[in-house]
């Protein structure tokens, strides 16, 4: 199963991700060496239309970096990653407009669109934009709900979003804390109770904040749910995603009693040694669940 990164900007000159196609090179060649195999350029909409650019630039540059990569693996024998395209829209009053005008961009051109909520408040609308995405036989992929001061402090609002058919992605950068403490606490929270499915790094350069890669966060999520669910989230939903099908809510409950006692031993062990071999006993356990699960 590849691992996926379902929300990037990748693509050159387009929003606030690279400038040129050798800053998105370096992007997709880091990316692989971290173990992605497929990379959905995800471009703001807002700023593609205010460059004046119509949506096929979207399809003509991923052409043109999926090209250079294809040299690149043959000339300096990288491993090889998959540019695939989508669009991030703002979550508005008139993006179901932009859907009935066919401006819109989903992901991998399945029914699946990438919508992005502000950080600051939540607009009392959008209820009834994600209702209206949903008659026209969308499923809006809510992008790092985590970073939105509302769904911080009302996670149930978000429930009832997924329970509605939304699908839930979060930020690695969330994770691994470079979103804020208080980011970080909603993504583990979303993660624990199941209302996480995907996370994608969100890239605009090869250095920080928002690197390509995921591998800490992928550790993260293993340490909170376990490294099944963790495939569930890498690789399997959004694989999935790009194939048009719903994915599946993660194992979570079951999770959380398995490794409960991985989490918080009943037993303290001050000794250094226990200390040691219980660290090295999670990752030979990490490493057969990795060889068992990828077949």
């Amino acid at each position: 199963m590849p691992r996926v990164d379902l929300h990037t900007h990748i693509l050159s000159g387009l929003d606030d991700g690279p400038v040129t196609v050798e800053e998105s090179l370096a992007m997709a060649r880091l990316a692989a060496s971290d173990g992605t195999d497929i990379i959905v350029a995800t471009p703001h909409y807002r700023d593609v239309e205010l460059e004046h650019h119509s949506s096929p630039i979207v399809s003509e540059l991923a052409d043109t970096l999926n090209a250079a990569l294809r040299s690149d693996t043959l000339r300096e024998s990288t491993p090889p990653v998959r540019i695939l395209t989508g669009m991030t829209h703002r979550l508005d009053m008139s993006l179901p407009d932009l859907v009935d005008s066919e401006s819109a961009i989903t992901l991998n051109r399945t029914r699946f669109l990438l919508v992005e909520p502000p950080f600051s408040r939540l607009p009392s609308y959008v209820e009834e934009v994600i209702g209206r995405l949903l008659t026209q036989r969308l499923v809006p992929v809510i992008a790092h709900p985590e970073r939105n001061i509302l769904f911080q402090q009302n996670p149930n609002r978000l429930q009832h979003l997924v329970d509605d058919g939304v699908i839930v992605q979060v930020a690695s950068g969330s994770l691994t804390g470079e979103n804020g403490d208080n980011a970080r606490r909603a993504a583990e929270l979303y993660i624990r109770r199941g209302l996480a499915h995907v996370v994608s790094s969100e890239m605009h350069s090869e250095r920080a904040s928002r690197p390509p890669q995921l591998s800490e966060a992928f550790e993260k999520v293993v340490d909170l749910v376990g490294y099944p669910e963790a495939i569930d989230i890498f690789e399997t939903n959004p694989d999935m995603i790009l194939q048009g099908r719903t994915p599946q809510r993660e194992r979570v409950a079951q999770s959380l009693f398995k490794r409960s006692w991985m989490r918080k031993p009943t037993i303290e062990m001050s000794n250094r040694i226990a200390e040691r071999t219980r660290q090295s006993w999670k990752q030979t356990f990490r490493r057969a669940m990795r060889r068992t699960t990828r077949g």
